[in-house]
């Protein structure tokens, strides 16, 4: 058994790290569970790892919950997949997704293997903390979210003014000003042309 290290940084803010060290034989759900306690988030929300290559694409998904997919090709949970299934390279990486409407997204890195595990310490645990995590539910503050009722009075408000646009723009009338205000400017004894002339 060996113990892995990995570096745990947001995709957001890069200057924001952990790293854990965990046992190869636990779970992605204990490696999940221990980036939530070392950023401080409240563990309530869905995520998935997902196992990627050296330019960061996602590759095959490791789901917290199992979400009743195709019995013939299920997607791994947590729970049932160990690190050591999955790591078959002395940097492998990983993005992880926790919590699908806030969409916070981490980069993971594998940086250290070690051969032996320290007796007194209760794996996984976090080793280093650099920076201060944002407020689990930042995004949806600065956005600002509405309920059922309140959203279909925005929407019906929003049309409402949509049907008073043609009411209170006439280009007709524009156009109109616009063209005796040419005329004015721009009168014919400006350019040499009686008007009386009839030669046209």
């Amino acid at each position: 058994m060996a113990i892995y290290r990995f570096k745990i940084w947001f995709e957001e803010f890069d200057d924001v790290q952990r790293i854990i060290e965990i046992k190869s034989t636990q779970t992605f759900e204990q490696l999940h569970l221990s980036i939530q306690d070392a950023i401080g988030f409240d563990k309530s929300q869905l995520a998935s790892f997902y196992i990627s290559d050296d330019h960061w694409k996602k590759g095959e998904e490791i789901t917290l919950e199992s979400m009743g997919d195709d019995e013939d090709d299920p997607t791994a949970t947590m729970k049932d997949c160990r690190l050591c299934d999955m790591i078959n390279d002395p940097h492998q990486k990983f993005i992880y997704v926790f919590d699908f409407l806030e969409m916070w997204t981490f980069f993971i890195e594998l940086t250290g293997i070690e051969t032996k595990e320290n007796p007194k310490v209760k794996y996984p645990v976090c080793v280093k903390s650099m920076g201060t995590a944002p407020k689990q539910y930042d995004k949806t503050a600065k956005l600002g979210t509405v309920d059922d009722n309140e959203f279909d009075e925005l929407t019906k408000n929003y049309l409402a003014k949509s049907d008073e646009v043609p009411g209170e723009i006439s280009d007709g009338e524009d156009d109109e000003q616009g063209g005796a205000d040419e005329e004015d400017e721009f009168g014919s004894e400006e350019f040499g042309v009686d008007e009386d002339d009839t030669r046209y």
